[in-house]
């Protein structure tokens, strides 16, 4: 039995693959020395893989999965924390913005009690407006899903045995990380760390990719788009009811004429556009309901090594 895994799923990542593996060695040597890094390609087209088996032939603390195409970055962490074998299970990026030098912080910070441990980033290097965006961004998650997001949270946590073995309970295809271990309320605490900046390469996650995540995370995690849906239809009906009160009280007192086309044209776009929004967003919570009865595997494994 392994006292610590490090699960850290790459995609496209050649260039630092040496490079994460030392630094990511010598922290958990601090720790302890029976220890596993456990590095997940989640379908790179590049030598991501080759890189990794050079380095799990030269030590056998390294062990990597290759998963047989891209299903995304948390079933790639999905696939981590279901084949570690440690006491405790570190998660984290694989781009060195979560910086390895954190994991005897956190591993101290979790035997002082703690199930769970996240990671708060401090001074990251991002730009002002991307910050801006990304505060707005989650507000407009947590308002729109009921679920609240700390914009200075990412993956980077460690996680007891008894919590791993709890997420692997989870059979949902709608995977966050994040949201998923907070569900499962084992008494959580928080460092902070400063953020470390990406080693080469670009980000993988591009801002089409966080919108969707963010829609995935909304209909996997909350029932507040059907409820606000169904208030809007409430409204609409009860404004419509008012106007329809006021012109026929005004087409009796006072002689008022109905103005006919436009305002008729009006109302029916209008409600046909509620309509069909309410059926649009019905139709997604349907469509994760086949997703999920269909019951197809969360990712497959196409090679291992160690």
């Amino acid at each position: 039995m392994t006292h610590l895994s490090i699960v850290i799923p790459v995609l496209n990542e050649e260039t630092l693959i040496k490079e994460l593996i030392r630094r990511v060695a010598t922290s958990s040597q601090v720790v302890t020395k029976d220890y596993e890094i456990l590095i997940i390609d989640d379908g790179s087209n590049d030598d991501t893989w080759g890189q990794i088996i050079g380095e799990a032939r030269s030590d056998r603390k390294i062990r990597g999965i290759k998963l047989s195409r891209n299903f995304g970055h948390h079933y790639a962490i999905s696939a981590g924390i279901h084949n570690a074998t440690g006491d405790w299970i570190v998660v984290m990026d694989g781009d060195l913005q979560d910086r390895p030098e954190v994991i005897p912080q956190l591993y101290a910070e979790a035997n002082l009690g703690f199930e769970v441990v996240f990671v708060s980033r401090i001074n990251r290097p991002e730009k002002k407006y991307y910050l801006i965006a990304q505060r707005l961004f989650y507000f407009g998650l947590k308002k729109i899903s009921g679920i609240y997001f700390d914009p200075t949270q990412a993956n980077f946590s460690i996680i007891s045995k008894k919590v791993g073995q709890a997420f692997k309970l989870f059979p949902e295809n709608a995977r966050f990380y994040v949201s998923t271990i907070k569900w499962l309320g084992f008494k959580t605490g928080t460092i902070t760390a400063e953020h470390g900046k990406r080693y080469s390469g670009t980000p993988s996650y591009t801002f089409k990719k966080r919108v969707r995540l963010a829609a995935e995370i909304i209909i996997a995690f909350s029932e507040r788009p059907l409820r606000v849906s169904i208030y809007f239809g409430v409204l609409v009906s009860i404004l419509s009811m008012i106007g329809m009160i006021i012109i026929f009280y005004k087409s009796l007192v006072s002689g008022y004429d109905v103005i006919g086309w436009p305002s008729l044209m009006v109302s029916i776009y209008f409600l046909g556009g509620t309509i069909l929004t309410v059926l649009g967003i019905l139709g997604i919570y349907v469509g994760q309901i086949f997703r999920e009865v269909k019951e197809r595997p969360l990712y497959v494994i196409q090679d291992k090594i160690n």
